[in-house]
């Protein structure tokens, strides 16, 4: 495991891509959104997301909370959150920078439900 460079993931990022599968099946979806990590440790996070079929699902994702790195994968601990972000809820994405200022999340352990692949593009770098 390489790892991510110190401070990689601080700064503002926009959601420029987004993959999603339900039950393993890819599904249409448009999303926008914005991420921000802190040099202190905090995460935050607002999205919205459109699902096509079979879903048909419109929805405003948040939450806030603290994050580390753990080699290449980026951990959130959720502090508040909108459904289904509970508090306390650790959330482990596989993070890989394509370039110094666009980053892929996916999750490490994909579930039986909705899977998102997202794809952000720093805007500020602090």
């Amino acid at each position: 495991m390489s790892g991510l460079p110190q401070g990689a993931l601080v700064g503002s990022w926009e959601l420029t891509g987004s993959s999603v599968l339900w039950r393993s099946r890819p599904v249409p979806a448009s999303a926008s959104g914005t991420l921000v990590y802190t040099a202190a440790g905090t995460v935050a996070t607002v999205m919205e997301m459109h699902l096509e079929r079979p879903l048909r699902l419109g929805r405003t994702f948040a939450y806030t909370g603290r994050f580390r790195t753990e080699g290449d994968v980026a951990v959130h601990r959720v502090a508040f959150g909108t459904w289904p972000f509970t508090p306390g809820r650790e959330l482990r994405r596989r993070a890989t920078l394509l370039a110094p200022d666009r980053l892929r999340l996916e999750p490490l352990d994909p579930g039986p439900g909705l899977t998102l692949s997202l794809t952000w593009q720093r805007t500020d770098p602090a």
